[in-house]
C-alpha cells in the first residue's frame, strides 16, 4: 500500500461535502460561526472513520504508512505528543519485567521519569558524556552501557534520549546490539529526531531501539501534539502489552484534526523527499556563514544533529538582540547559548535571515565575554535512597525546607529546568552540595511538580 495521497484528509472531505448533520461530540458542531476554519475537519470517532484505540481501517493504513515510512514494524499514532507515547513504553517495559531494573540517562525528558514513578522500578543511572568546554550533556558511549549491563544482570530496560535538546546525538546502533545481547529493551526518546531516517543521511543516523518514539511536530510538518512510537520485529515487549499501555496514556476522544495532520505530514514525505531539499539547503548555508563569526561561536562536533544551530556565548543578550531588533524568536536562550531549532519549513531564505541577524550582531558586539576558556560541570552521580515511586508518594505530604539546607536528606519531589524538561533533582535522590550547586547554576526557568515555579524551597524525606 503506498500512501501518497492523505487517505484521512481525502475521507474527511469527502464525508463533511455531504453536509451531514453532526448529533455527536464536539459541541462546536462545525459551526463556523462560534470555531475558526481549522476546526472544520473536528469530527469523533463515527463510522467509517476507524478507532485510535482499536485500528483496521483508514487509521491502521496510517500507522502502517508511518513504520513503512522509518522501515519499522509497528507504528502507533499519538494525539498526546511523544509524553503519552514515552509513559506508555517505560511502563510497558518496567511493569511487564517485575523485579527488574532501569537503567535510565541522566539527561532524559521529565516524562520518562514520571512513568518510572508510576512503574515503581528501581532505576540504575547512566550518565551522559561531559565535555568541560560545553555547556550542555554529551552523549552516552556503548562502553559505558555495557560495563553497566555486564554487572548488573536484572537491568531489563534501558532509556536514552537522541538526539538530545541541544541536537546530541548517541551511537545508538552500537547501543542497540549491545542491549540486545543482554536481553534488555533498548527505549529511544527521539522526539527531536522525527526527520531521521528520512534525508539519506544528511541529518545523521536514524535512532536505533527497540522502541523509538518521535514527535512529528517538533521538525516536521504536523501540527503541535502529533507522535509516532515505532517498534521493531523483535520488541522483547509484546505488542499487546504496548498497546494495553497506550490505551491507558492515549485520550479516549482522539482529534481528528490532529490526526488528520499526521496524515497530511506522512502522506507528503512518502510522496517525495524533496519537501527536505530547501531545508538541507538552508542549513549547508547556515553552517558556512556561522563558520566564521569572531565573538560567538556555531557549536560543531561529530555527535552533532545538524538541524539545531546551536551558539555558544552569552545566549540571554543574544536573544533579546534578536528578539528586539530582529524579530527573531529562538527556541531558547541560556547564559551560555542559544538553541535556534530549525525544521522542514525552513528555506535558504528563512535560514538565511536568521543568519544575518546573528552575523550582524556578532559585528556589533562589545565587551564580549568569552566562554571558551570557561569549565563547565556535568550533573553529578546521584544516589538513589529509595525508588522515585515511594519518593513522589511520600513527598507529597512531606515538609518543605530551603534547597540549601537540604544537604543529605532525599528529595521528596522534581526540581527541573524547563525548557527542555529534564530533572535536576529526582525524587528518591540524596540532596548534596554537588546536586544543589548544579541546581542553582542551571540558568534555565525551574519548577516543581505540577509546574509551580521553584520558590527556592522543596519537599524533603529524612
Amino acid at each position: 500500500m503506498k500512501y501518497d495521497n492523505d487517505r484521512l484528509g481525502a475521507a474527511l472531505k469527502m464525508y463533511l461535502g455531504t453536509e451531514p448533520l453532526p448529533m455527536h461530540m464536539p459541541g462546536h458542531k462545525r459551526n463556523k460561526d462560534v470555531i475558526s476554519d481549522i476546526f472544520s475537519r473536528d469530527i469523533t470517532e463515527i463510522s467509517g472513520f476507524d478507532n485510535l484505540h482499536s485500528p483496521s481501517g483508514l487509521l491502521k493504513d496510517l500507522e502502517d504508512a508511518a513504520a513503512a515510512l522509518w522501515h519499522k514494524e509497528n507504528a502507533y499514532c499519538s494525539v498526546g505528543g511523544a509524553t503519552a507515547m514515552i509513559l506508555a513504553a517505560v511502563c510497558a517495559s518496567a511493569i511487564s519485567n517485575p523485579g527488574s531494573d532501569v537503567l535510565v540517562a541522566m539527561n532524559c525528558h521529565l516524562s520518562v521519569w514520571n512513568a518510572l514513578a508510576l512503574a515503581g522500578s528501581n532505576v540504575i543511572p547512566l550518565m551522559p558524556s561531559c565535555d568541560p568546554q560545553f555547556p550542555f550533556s554529551g552523549p552516552v558511549t556503548p562502553a559505558e552501557i555495557e560495563n553497566i549491563l555486564v554487572r548488573n544482570p536484572k537491568i531489563k530496560t534501558v532509556i536514552i534520549t537522541s538526539p538530545t535538546y541541544e541536537g546530541v546525538m548517541s551511537d545508538t546502533e552500537q547501543i542497540y546490539k549491545i542491549t540486545k545481547r543482554y536481553d534488555a529493551c533498548l527505549i529511544t526518546d527521539c522526539a527531536h529526531g522525527a526527520h531521521l531516517g528520512l534525508d539519506d543521511g544528511f541529518f545523521g543516523p536514524d535512532a536505533y531501539g527497540d522502541i523509538v518514539i518521535k514527535s512529528l511536530h517538533k521538525t516536521l510538518n504536523a501540527p503541535t501534539q502529533t507522535a509516532v512510537m515505532l517498534t521493531d520485529k523483535d520488541c522483547p515487549v509484546p505488542s499487546g502489552v504496548i498497546m494495553n499501555f497506550i490505551d491507558i496514556f492515549e485520550t479516549t476522544s482522539p482529534s481528528y484534526v490532529l490526526l488528520g495532520g499526521i496524515s497530511r505530514c506522512i502522506a507528503s514525505l512518502t510522496k517525495s523527499r524533496e519537501i527536505m531539499k530547501p531545508w538541507e539547503t538552508g542549513i549547508r548555508y547556515a553552517e558556512d556563514a556561522l563558520s566564521g563569526l569572531r565573538n560567538y561561536r556555531l557549536w560543531m562536533a561529530p555527535c552533532r544533529e545538524r538541524s539545531k544551530l546551536v551558539i555558544l556565548g552569552d545566549g540571554t543578550k543574544l536573544a533579546t538582540n534578536l528578539r528586539c531588533d530582529y524579530n527573531v524568536e529562538c527556541e531558547a536562550a541560556f547564559a551560555t547559548h542559544i538553541i535556534a531549532m530549525t525544521g522542514i519549513g525552513d528555506t535558504e531564505d528563512s535560514i538565511k535571515r536568521f543568519c544575518d541577524a546573528v552575523i550582524r550582531l556578532d559585528e556589533l558586539q562589545d565587551n564580549y565575554e568569552d566562554v571558551s576558556g570557561r569549565k563547565f560541570s556535568g550533573r553529578p552521580q546521584p544516589k538513589f535512597l529509595t525508588t522515585v515511586r515511594d519518593a513522589c508518594l511520600r513527598g507529597m505530604t512531606a515538609e518543605e525546607k530551603p534547597l540549601e539546607e537540604s544537604c543529605g536528606l532525599i528529595a521528596g519531589e522534581f526540581l527541573f529546568a524547563y525548557p527542555p524538561g529534564v530533572p535536576l533533582l529526582i525524587p528518591g535522590e540524596m540532596i548534596t552540595d554537588q546536586t544543589i550547586k548544579f541546581a542553582k547554576n542551571a540558568g534555565s526557568a525551574l519548577y516543581m511538580n505540577g509546574r509551580r515555579s521553584f520558590d527556592g524551597k522543596i519537599k524533603v524525606l529524612p
